[in-house]
Formats: structure tokens, C-alpha cells, sequence
């Protein structure tokens, strides 16, 4: 007989006899279970990252273990530590359970217009997570985040006696526990929205390292595919340097078929600003290759090099928010001028037929994969067995979040760039490349591929128009003064406010700057990356 330690919770207990039972029929072995209580059962009273976080709910299992107490314990593997103990392993990692987050509340205070989380606004929303409080944030700035503690059933009683409007927690734990909601709403929220915890709806069963006895137990029920996905999630978490109070989602799947995968990281803001996220939403054949590049992208924010510098950010109002996303997250504080919105442009027929013929597409910008996609479901044409080249990371996300694999430059720097990849690429030089884009596009893509012989069928679905009343911030000095496109340049009002430095991302935003009598440095690339890297190598502010 084996002994499996648990802790004494009802979620912990039910994924322990689970385990056990799944051991027991796939190689006869019975098992008991013992029950260890944890510092973290005994701490109810503050939040976790306050107490420890990671190790509260394990430290005591893997003494056990280590005295021979116990031959193997589970853990919800989002509790676990990416490095393993002195002397324990993961000896399996069994199929996963649903990894989504779930809103849980009481009905008497939905609001359908609430969105992603349908509540009436006001309302008291408790969780422990900060990456949850976060999320939460993004999607809504009047809800009342406050810490919660309690294992899943109590979280939900403090609905129901109102203590709580409502409670984030996993699905998989619900799911699990089978837990009546009696009285009570549910709502699955959007692995996009809300990106799961690295690990989250995972088991990991942990045991001696030399114990090869029960390795070879816990090998009948241990799932490659899933062990696959939460080791890349938490080589995430790692290359971060993170633990349970960094703000951190990320998840991995296989892509439909098993033809790849897609790798979702978020990180968010701290420290009580306001709530941005960044989010990597990549899809390729290779999962290491996306975890390296999303390590490398999210690690440069992580340690907050534009902490408290003072970023006034000019751009079309509408565009992605991706560059003021990775200005917070990276510490700055922004205020936003919205100069100009993109308004949809309804091409002919005859246009669309041609474009969304193409086996290929070229895009710069994530409005135009809006727009082509938009247009190809009005006309329920399937593009999923067509090439994409992105002309960057926000254009590859867009993609991503179609489940769409984009091939981008190793040097993002604009539409000259992107052409140059498509002619390095081994798309057939008689191929036709669809361009869906905005009216009076930058000729540099175009441009390049005409004058190669390829055949680009440059279709416009979106135009930009000049927002009227637009003012500058009331605000005083900033540390800089940052142009996005050269539309909102010659949107801008007169007369910017004073700025210790001018940005410019990209070129032709410095001509256009230059044209009003405005000396700009440039970022090194068009991309968000660049800005926050050329902002922490600036002068700071003096007092």
C-alpha cells in the first residue's frame, strides 16, 4: 500500500483520492491517504502574498515526504515552485482539468451590460490572486477589488451571506469539488482575458527522487501533452524570476490537430497603478522558441525600468493599446492623446472577391487583420489554410488570437522590412499577396514587392479621420513627448506642452515631426520594445 499526503481541505482531499484512485486502477496498487495540515491552512486572516505565498500549502507535505512519511503528495500545480526541492521530483503530471477562471456571484447584481464581468457597477469583487485583481481591473475600473480568503466553498458562502458580490476562482476547482452554486451565477471568463495562472488546472504529484518504485507507479497516469504545456507556462513564470505575487498569466495549448501551439503570457501592472496588461499571443511549430521570445519580451518590463517617468503618449484614438500597455507595465506613467479614428471603408465587390482570394496576405496592423477577418466571416470565407506575414509583435497577436501562425521579420522595422521577408520567404514568386490596409498607406510594402514583379492585390478597409476637439493634457512638463504615426502628428493641436524629449516611432513620424519644426529621436524599431528600451536609456527627470 502506498501513502499519499493531502492537505485537509475538500478541494485538496477530492484531487488526492482522484489521484490515488487513478493509481490504484491502472496498476492495482491501493493506497491511503494521510492528512498534513500546512501553514497556509492555518494562516486565514491576510492575503497570501503578504505570508509567503508559494510553500505555504507545500512545505509541510515535502517534509513529510523526506522523512518517509508519505510516498507521494498533489498539489494543485499552480502552488508548486517551478524548482524542484532538495531530494523530490514531479513524478507525474496527469490530464488537465478545465483551465479557465470563473466569475461566481450573486444574480441580484448582474448587469448583461457589464460585459466579461456582468456585474452592476460598484460592486464587490473578492479574490487572492493578484494576477485575478488585475485582469479584473483592465475590464473594469469601477468594480471594488478586495482580497478573499477561504478554500472554494467559502469563497462562494461569502456570496451568498453578501460579504462578496462576487468571487473569482478556477474552474477546475469547481469542477473537481462538483460544488452546488445553489443560489448563486456562474460565468466562464476568456483565457484571453483573463490568463490563467502558469500550471492552473494541472495536478502535479510529487515523491522522492529515488524512488523508483513509485515513479513507476505514477507513470501509468502521467500525460506527456499536458506536462508538455505546463512546463513551457512555467519556464515563463522562471525566466521571469516571478513567484505568486507577480501578476502573471500564461498558457499553453496545442494548436487543433497537433500541428503546433499557441502560447498565451500576460504581465500586468503593480504597485497599485492603473491596470494595463501586456499580452504575447504567438502560435508556432516549436513551443521553446515561444517561450524564449516571450521571456525576452515581457522580462524587459518586469523589472519596471520606466518607474515613475512621466510619458505623454500622441496616437490615433482606437489603436491598439499595446505601446501604452508596455509603458505602464513597465512603470511609466501615461496620459494618452487620442488625435485621429479609423472609420471602416466598404470596398467593391469585385475588390473583396480578389483579396480574399489570395493564399497569402501581407498586414500591418492589427485593425487591418480586424477588417480582412471581418469581411472574410460577412462572406463566410474560411481563411485558415492561408499565409500571413505580419509586420509585427501587435500584428502577430492579432493574428494569434485567430489561431493564426504569422510569419514576421527578425528585425521588425515597417512595411520595407515585411516585404523583404515575403521575398525571402518561399512563397511562389506568381502568387498573389493580398494587402487589406488603411486609405493612403505608407508606400514602402507596395512599393518594394511591385517593383520585385509581385502581384499585390492593395485593398483599403479602413480610413483615418481627425477627432475634433482635441486638446492637449493639463499637466505641466513630462519626461517625454511620444508620436506614433505621422497622422497623429499632423492631428496634434499647436503648441505641445514642454517635454524633455520628443519620440518619434519610426521615420516617417520624425519627417512629419520635423515638418512642424519638432526635433524628435527615433526609437531603433517601430515597435513597443524599442520605445520602452530607447525611454530607460534617456536622462531622467531632475528635480
Amino acid at each position: 500500500m502506498i501513502v499519499l499526503g493531502t492537505r485537509g481541505s475538500d478541494l485538496a482531499l477530492t484531487q488526492s483520492r482522484h489521484v490515488g484512485e487513478a493509481v490504484q486502477a491502472a496498476t492495482g496498487e491501493p493506497f491511503r491517504l494521510e492528512i498534513i495540515r500546512t501553514r497556509g491552512d492555518a494562516i486565514l486572516d491576510k492575503p497570501l502574498p503578504l505570508v509567503g505565498g508559494k510553500g505555504l500549502f507545500t512545505a509541510e507535505l515535502e517534509e513529510a515526504l523526506r522523512e518517509g512519511r508519505i510516498d507521494f503528495a498533489v498539489h494543485s500545480l499552480k502552488d508548486l515552485p517551478v524548482e524542484d526541492p532538495a531530494g523530490l521530483t514531479l513524478g507525474a503530471i496527469p490530464p488537465r482539468a478545465p483551465v479557465h477562471d470563473v466569475l461566481v456571484y450573486d444574480p441580484a447584481h448582474h448587469d448583461p451590460e457589464g460585459g466579461t464581468l456582468p456585474l452592476a457597477d460598484g460592486r464587490r469583487l473578492g479574490t487572492s490572486s493578484p494576477r485575478r485583481a488585475a485582469a479584473a481591473a483592465c475590464l473594469r475600473k469601477d468594480l471594488v477589488i478586495a482580497d478573499v480568503r477561504g478554500n472554494v466553498p467559502t469563497r462562494a458562502d461569502k456570496v451568498r451571506r453578501g460579504d462578496y458580490h462576487a468571487v473569482l476562482l478556477a474552474a477546475a476547482g469547481l469542477e473537481r469539488l462538483a460544488l452546488p452554486l445553489d443560489g448563486l451565477a456562474r460565468a466562464e471568463l476568456p483565457v484571453d482575458r483573463f490568463v490563467p495562472a502558469p500550471g492552473q488546472g494541472a495536478l502535479g504529484v510529487q515523491c522522492r527522487r529515488d524512488d523508483q518504485r513509485v515513479l513507476d507507479l505514477l507513470a501509468a497516469i502521467h500525460d506527456p501533452v499536458t506536462a508538455r504545456c505546463v512546463h513551457a507556462e512555467r519556464a515563463v513564470l522562471s525566466g521571469l524570476g516571478g513567484g505568486c505575487s507577480t501578476p502573471l498569466g500564461a498558457l499553453a495549448t496545442p494548436l487543433p490537430g497537433g500541428d503546433g501551439f499557441r502560447l498565451l503570457a500576460a504581465l500586468f501592472t503593480r504597485n497599485g497603478s492603473p491596470a494595463h496588461r501586456v499580452l504575447y499571443d504567438r502560435c508556432g511549430d516549436d513551443l521553446d522558441v515561444l517561450v524564449g521570445e516571450a521571456v525576452s519580451i515581457l522580462r524587459r518590463l518586469a523589472t519596471e525600468p520606466l518607474r515613475d517617468r512621466r510619458v505623454c503618449v500622441v496616437r490615433p484614438g482606437g489603436e491598439d493599446s499595446g505601446l501604452t500597455a508596455h509603458l505602464a507595465v513597465a512603470g511609466a506613467q501615461v496620459e494618452l492623446v487620442a488625435t485621429t479614428e479609423a472609420l471602416p471603408v466598404h470596398a467593391a465587390e469585385a475588390e473583396l472577391d480578389a483579396l480574399l482570394a489570395c493564399p497569402a496576405f501581407a498586414l500591418t496592423s492589427a485593425r487591418a487583420v480586424d477588417r480582412l477577418f471581418e469581411e472574410a466571416a460577412r462572406r463566410a470565407v474560411d481563411l485558415g489554410t492561408r499565409r500571413f506575414f505580419a509586420v509585427g509583435p501587435a500584428t502577430a497577436a492579432a493574428l494569434a488570437g485567430r489561431e493564426v501562425v504569422a510569419e514576421v521579420p527578425d528585425e521588425p522595422a515597417g512595411g520595407a522590412a515585411l516585404a523583404a521577408h515575403v521575398l525571402a520567404s518561399d512563397l511562389p514568386a506568381d502568387a498573389a499577396l493580398g494587402f487589406p490596409c488603411a486609405q493612403d498607406p505608407h508606400p514602402a510594402l507596395a512599393d518594394t514587392l511591385r517593383a520585385a514583379g509581385r502581384t499585390l492585390q492593395q485593398v483599403a478597409l479602413y480610413r483615418i479621420a481627425p477627432l475634433p476637439g482635441v486638446q492637449w493634457p493639463d499637466a505641466g512638463s513630462w519626461d517625454a513627448l511620444l508620436f506614433t504615426s505621422p497622422s497623429a502628428v499632423h492631428a496634434a493641436p499647436a503648441d505641445p506642452p514642454p517635454a524633455r524629449h520628443v519620440l518619434a516611432l519610426g521615420d516617417s513620424t520624425a519627417r512629419s515631426l520635423a515638418e512642424r519644426g519638432l526635433d524628435a529621436t527615433t526609437a531603433a524599431r517601430p515597435d513597443p520594445a524599442a520605445v520602452v528600451d530607447l525611454l530607460a536609456n534617456l536622462p531622467a527627470t531632475t528635480a
